[in-house]
């Protein structure tokens, strides 16, 4: 009687286009942000047209040797989100916050792979995490800054005011509602994490939603409506920015989420425990 070798079958032969597409689809099902969505189709895009230059077309085919070409190649890469970089035509690389960014992303992206059963290892799995200050103090204002930038700020004060005194990042501010505001606390699924906050409303952030909220008619409209044009956002940022010198943004990296550094910052000097902080951030 003749024996029946055992042949292992063979891994299935999927484009790196048709693989890209499954984790695509996968990641959309998962319920992420817009915004970190987009950073993952960018992110997969871009190692697509690096790898074609090995001629290889099938995801099997990507190995640990080409994975670390990529990210050799990719820490050498510059960014033009400097801040007035259209000034002076300065660039920096690119931070290795990002990279490792980029890199749980691509590792994800290769264990998804792996489930699907298209190729036996994760070749970004060998490769170590950038090394990152985690020593470095995040700016914040400070009174004089906060005098200046209120001093300067015309249509966008109360959204200024509400950034410093809640704490809350400004993507989750533009799309506060009337229902958000229950009682004394602001009730919001944050745009990032998709977890709740609860965040208590001091008696000055009351007083300005009492005059903001006479002009809202419905639970579910906005807030602040203007800020639903990218424009308006952008001048928001702009006119904080623009209390400072350029070097003193590009080195502190001054914007909106500076405000969250600083109710952080204040919280702290109030005696707030961290434990506490870091459940009304919601972190």
């Amino acid at each position: 009687m003749l024996l029946r070798s055992k042949i292992a079958p063979k891994t299935p032969e999927v484009s790196l286009i048709q693989a890209r597409i499954s984790f695509l689809k996968q990641c959309e099902l998962s319920g992420l942000s817009d915004k970190y969505f987009h950073v993952i189709k960018y992110t997969t895009t871009r190692l697509l047209r690096f790898v074609y230059g090995y001629d290889i077309i099938n995801i099997s085919e990507l190995s640990p040797k080409i994975a670390m070409d990529y990210f050799s190649r990719r820490s050498q890469d510059t960014t033009n989100i400097l801040y007035r970089s259209y000034d002076d035509n300065k660039r920096k690389k690119v931070s290795n916050e990002t990279l490792n960014k980029e890199l749980q992303i691509l590792r994800r992206f290769c264990r998804h792979c792996i489930d699907m059963e298209w190729m036996d290892i994760n070749p970004f799995r060998s490769i170590k995490n950038f090394k990152v200050d985690s020593h470095k103090q995040r700016y914040y204002f400070t009174d004089c800054d906060i005098e200046t930038i209120m001093r300067k700020a015309g249509k966008f004060k109360d959204f200024y005011t509400l950034l410093l005194y809640t704490g809350i990042r400004s993507t989750d501010a533009y799309k506060l509602k009337k229902k958000h505001i229950q009682g004394r606390y602001l009730c919001i699924q944050m745009n990032k994490t998709k977890d709740t906050l609860n965040i208590p409303l001091s008696d000055t952030i009351i007083s300005l939603l009492k005059v903001i909220l006479e002009d809202i008619a419905g639970d579910g409209d906005l807030l602040f409506p203007h800020f639903q044009s990218n424009r308006q956002r952008r001048n928001c940022c702009k006119v904080v920015q623009g209390c400072f010198d350029i070097e003193m943004v590009r080195k502190n990296n001054i914007n909106l989420h500076t405000f969250r550094h600083t109710y952080a910052h204040n919280m702290l000097n109030k005696g707030v425990p961290k434990e506490v902080l870091q459940t009304l951030l919601g972190h």
